[in-house]
């Protein structure tokens, strides 16, 4: 018994560590808070359709609030991690070259990691520490390269670190590996530069026909629709739907075309985000953007 409690004490300040080395607690209080805000404006949104609260807006706004606030806080917070990110790739290169320098010198690994911490790497220096930190507190060269690709999880890092790894394991020159891998990370950051540059021109485009639709729809909200509900427009309007006459108002159509655009938006804000770097996780901020807009666009315009 005695033994499990100090395994299970062990493990405790295990995953305490491991939070810390990763820098996984500002994620998770995002994550949290995150959470709390949508499930808030969602359980807000079920209770206004069930006419439980009666408020001065409509249950279609909560569930775009909760839209709204999840991909605000978690979008500026992986927008930061990406910029964070990507100032690490280009720097990250001339780490692994002294890494290959010192190895070349007749330091270990360790040593050379270590020494390298001492250094400035700009962004990339808090990283190098925790690496360093990972390797003084006991831990393997191995085990802290690898928590590192985790932590910053770029494709150019793992890649490397993956090289690195395989080389050290199988006892090869590692000092080599590391003047390869150096030069390959540099070729992936500038292919990836490459790919974003010639993808920008399509993101565009998909904002330009979302400001399009999003424009041809208040166009007909505001002049073509009021006419069509009047009068003898209202009765011809409700025939042709299967209605009887004075069934369709004005609102109710605004209403069907307000949901159309949200809709559009969401789905324009998802391909922006692959087409921009192929992962879904930054379309986040398009989806913000873009929701943001479609609301603005009909509450300050129709006030639906």
């Amino acid at each position: 018994m005695e033994k499990t409690a100090k395994t299970v004490e062990f493990q405790k300040t295990g995953f305490v560590k491991t939070l810390i080395l990763t820098g996984q607690v500002t994620r998770l209080i995002v994550y949290i808070v995150t959470g709390i805000l949508v499930s808030l404006f969602l359980i807000l949104g079920v209770l206004s359709m069930l006419g439980i609260i009666n408020i001065f807006i409509g249950p279609v706004d909560f569930f775009v609030f909760a839209l709204l606030s999840g991909a605000g806080l978690y979008g500026m917070y992986e927008a930061m991690r990406v910029r964070r990110i990507a100032k690490i790739d280009a720097i990250f290169p001339d780490f692994i070259r002294d890494l290959a320098e010192s190895r070349r010198a007749g330091m270990t690994f360790t040593k050379a990691i270590l020494f390298a911490s001492k250094g400035n790497y700009g962004i990339l220096t808090p990283e190098i520490q925790k690496i360093s930190q990972q390797v003084s507190w006991g831990g393997s060269v191995t085990e802290a390269l690898i928590a590192f690709s985790k932590r910053v999880n770029t494709k150019s890092i793992r890649r490397t670190i993956s090289l690195i790894v395989e080389a050290s394991n199988s006892g090869g020159n590692v000092a080599d590996v590391l003047d390869v891998a150096a030069k390959d990370a540099r070729e992936i950051k500038m292919l990836e530069a490459e790919r974003r540059t010639n993808m920008a021109s399509y993101v565009v485009v998909i904002y330009v026909g979302m400001f399009v639709f999003l424009a041809i729809v208040l166009i007909l909200c505001t002049s073509f629709i009021p006419a069509m509900v009047g009068g003898e427009g209202n009765r011809g309007m409700a025939g042709l739907m299967g209605g009887g006459g004075g069934g369709i108002s004005q609102k109710d159509i605004s209403g069907m075309f307000y949901l159309a655009c949200l809709v559009q938006a969401f789905g324009s804000a998802l391909v922006a985000g692959v087409f921009e770097d192929g992962q879904f996780s930054s379309s986040i901020k398009h989806i913000f953007i873009m929701v943001l807009l479609t609301w603005l666009s009909f509450k300050m315009l129709l006030g639906v």
